[in-house]
């Protein structure tokens, strides 16, 4: 009888605490890395390019103890569309917020890392590391395959 007690108490109870220090370690690693000054670097074959937040997604998968901010950015003037994953920095830009977005030239061998910097209101001058995706090319690629 003690053993299905334990079992149908102490489960649940354990899983509970595993979630719970799980969603700690999430909030305190975006703490961590938000709290980061983060300095775009640039160089000849940077390019910086003005645009906005279409879309974002903003998961926190606490069984697995991580976090996916990703922000969804259009160029209207290029006529391009990025996908940005949060690294460090700013990680408080949202839907519709105006952002200048610096990146390698396309056709450029390098990490794909960049930076998202916000334009308006208390978003001004605020930078993010984030890992770019071209989302017209990626759609090449996969058509291509």
């Amino acid at each position: 009888m003690a053993v299905i007690v334990l079992v149908v108490i102490g489960l649940p109870c354990a899983y509970g605490i595993h979630l719970y220090r799980n969603y700690v370690q999430i909030q305190s690693e975006l703490r961590d890395k938000s709290s980061r000054i983060v300095r775009p670097k640039v160089d000849d074959e940077s390019v910086s390019e003005i645009g906005y937040i279409y879309d974002m997604r903003r998961e926190t998968y606490i069984r697995e103890g991580r976090l996916n901010l990703v922000w969804f950015i259009v160029v209207p003037s290029e006529n391009t569309r990025w996908s940005c994953s949060y690294e460090a920095g700013f990680p408080d830009l949202k839907v519709g917020d105006g952002v200048t977005i610096i990146h390698k030239r396309t056709g450029v061998d390098s990490a794909d890392y960049g930076y998202v910097v916000g334009l308006h209101d208390k978003e001004q001058g605020k930078v993010t590391e984030v890992w770019v995706i071209d989302l017209d090319e990626l759609e090449m690629d996969i058509i291509d395959e």
